[in-house]
């Protein structure tokens, strides 16, 4: 009998780290995510059921590291600075703004990891403030 599951599961972003300790101390005491999986330089990371993974690359492998984005979506962008401010306040100034308004219609907060790379929460303003309703109506179809 075939699976009726949908095969796709998620999409992960898959970070290369210089220093795993640093980047899971990063992840799971400021941003609050779980860590799971966690050995051999890797990490399984999840919050709500959204994911990050961490590989710990060696300094002869720094030149392959790409600073990239991780962005949430999330309902309520002001909830989750408040959830989060205490520990943002830990960090240097430079590390993190918002929620500020973005002109292409989202409301953002963004936080850059040890290595760079870019951790956004955002939630639609204006015309988009209500872009994601369709996952949660009734009956829904999306997603398959």
């Amino acid at each position: 009998m075939a699976d009726a599951r949908p095969n796709i599961i998620q999409v992960t972003p898959f970070l290369g780290v210089r220093d795993l300790k640093a980047s899971l101390d990063f992840y799971t005491g400021i941003l609050e995510f779980g860590a799971y999986a966690v050995g051999g330089g890797y990490a399984y990371l999840e919050r709500e059921r959204a994911a990050i993974r961490l590989l710990e690359v060696g300094a002869d492998e720094v030149p392959t590291i790409h600073l990239l984005s991780c962005y949430f979506d999330v309902h309520d962008v002001e909830a989750e600075f408040a959830r989060l401010a205490e520990r943002l306040a830990t960090l240097p100034a430079d590390r993190w703004r918002g929620p500020v308004d973005q002109k292409y219609g989202q409301r953002e907060l963004t936080v850059r990891d040890p290595d760079g790379h870019l951790v956004i929460f955002g939630q639609g303003i204006g015309p988009n403030a209500d872009q994601w309703d369709y996952r949660f109506q009734a009956g829904s179809a999306q997603g398959s």
